[in-house]
């Protein structure tokens, strides 16, 4: 029995890309293993957005390259692959640093892994790097699908070039998915016991389909997608500001299927440093789209991210931005440390801030998130909450599962996974609400 195992580094387009390359190679007998030693193919799905985690990815790398030097069948015939964005900035780079390595593919090649894989027991190392904007690229056989969520990509690239970020030149620029595909994609899903769907694009309110008498956006997809008989939720990330529009905000009031919950990067609280950053917009015009969708969604649940320490980032734009954050009301944040990218303009900026100032700053950020999420978790105590069952949860003996808002719940009970559950909440924690389910009267 061939086995393969997969470690993955970054964001939800990386994890499905994940769950992508699984599913082509279980096509051809491959079947997953949690222990690397045991398996005929080892794939490090890599992310280049952050420094810290392109230095786990090359650790893991080597490491695995080494397991190719053991005695065994397995280890002889073992193929490391290093795919991901990290694969598309260094290419070829890559076989020559790591003595081992036998596919380097990039992003939107990761639909050939079974090919390349082939390829290089027979011919050697292969490095597939090209852009291919080929609706190929979002090819996704699903079989043996379990859970009740599942993540189904419907564009990738970025036009935006923000200064800091590596996307654009990475992943390439905007293509939008056939939405027939999307449409056929979730229809398999829902028929496997999928529930819920996650919609992906680095800019995935920028999906536009030209290919049809009239243009398909964002907007009308969900409204297919809402249509479809047993699904129950629909989610999209990530958004990015500048291109929310009007029209789109209103789904969330036209379409019951459509999540609450919207996450919405602004990256920082100062006009300054988004002007530097190029991220099209002010603060102002982005509190007034929150303020808007809010005003049409009382109850969304708004998420966001943050950079900490951009280059000449001062003591008042980070001010500014704990400011900012109290001000936005924030269900929940995710911020980073600004760290220099290979490709990305900020890498050339000057006035680069302290890495001890950067570290201070983002923890006085996280703790001022921290105190709005517990105000906010702390108010839903008394609340019945519709929870949809994922399963069982970490917390020994309870089961967990999301809100509509994207909470996650840890809940006494034995409710089928799948179902949409009463839950009484009880208490919570940084992280977590806690609760117990409310059987239905007979």
């Amino acid at each position: 029995m061939k086995k393969v195992y997969i470690e993955t580094y970054g964001c939800q387009m990386n994890e499905h890309d994940s769950e992508r390359m699984l599913s082509i190679l279980s096509g051809g007998g491959y079947v997953q293993t949690d222990n690397p030693r045991d398996a005929e193919v080892v794939i490090v799905n890599t992310c280049s957005v952050r420094a810290k985690a392109e230095q786990k990815a090359y650790s893991s790398v080597g490491r695995y390259a080494q397991l190719k030097k053991r005695r065994s069948e397995t280890a002889q015939n073992r193929v490391i692959v290093f795919s991901g964005c990290v694969a598309q900035q260094e290419g070829r780079k890559l076989v020559g640093r790591f003595k081992g390595v036998d596919v380097v593919v990039g992003p939107s090649q990761v639909h050939r892994i079974d090919e390349l894989i082939r390829q290089a027991k027979t011919t050697g190392p292969v490095v597939a790097v090209a852009p291919d904007t080929d609706q190929n690229r979002f090819r996704n056989p699903v079989k043996d699908m379990n859970g009740v969520k599942a993540y189904v990509t419907i564009m990738e690239g970025c036009d935006n070039f923000c200064s800091y970020c590596t996307v654009p030149y990475l992943r390439g620029r905007e293509v939008s998915r056939n939405v027939r595909s999307i449409i056929d994609e979730v229809y398999t899903l829902v028929a496997s016991g999928v529930k819920e769907v996650v919609l992906l694009g680095q800019n995935v309110n920028s999906y536009r389909d030209n290919a049809g008498e009239k243009q398909v956006t964002l907007y009308e997809l969900l409204s297919m997608l809402n249509d479809i008989k047993g699904l129950e939720r629909i989610r999209f990330i990530t958004s990015h500001p500048k291109d929310l529009t009007d029209k789109l905000m209103h789904a969330f009031t036209d379409f019951d299927k459509v999540c609450p919950h919207i996450h919405l990067p602004i990256q920082s609280g100062s006009d300054r440093i988004l002007k530097l950053m190029a991220r099209g917009y002010t603060v102002e015009e982005y509190m007034d789209k929150i303020n808007r969708i809010r005003t049409l969604k009382p109850d969304v649940a708004v998420t966001s991210d943050f950079i900490a320490g951009f280059p000449s980032e001062t003591d008042q734009d980070h001010h500014d931005t704990i400011m900012f954050v109290r001000r936005a009301n924030y269900d929940n944040i995710f911020s980073f440390k600004y760290s220099d990218r290979p490709l990305a303009r900020a890498n050339k900026y000057g006035d680069k801030v302290p890495e001890h100032t950067i570290a201070g700053r983002l923890k006085e950020l996280q703790d001022a998130q921290l105190e709005i999420t517990r105000k906010i978790y702390r108010a839903l105590a008394g609340t019945v909450q519709r929870v949809l069952v994922e399963g069982d949860s970490k917390k020994q003996g309870r089961q967990q599962g999301r809100t509509m808002h994207g909470r996650l719940v840890n809940f006494s009970g034995t409710v089928p996974e799948g179902t949409v559950a009463d839950v009484l909440i009880d208490d919570y924690s940084d992280n977590a609400l806690y609760g117990k389910h409310i059987p239905e009267e007979e």
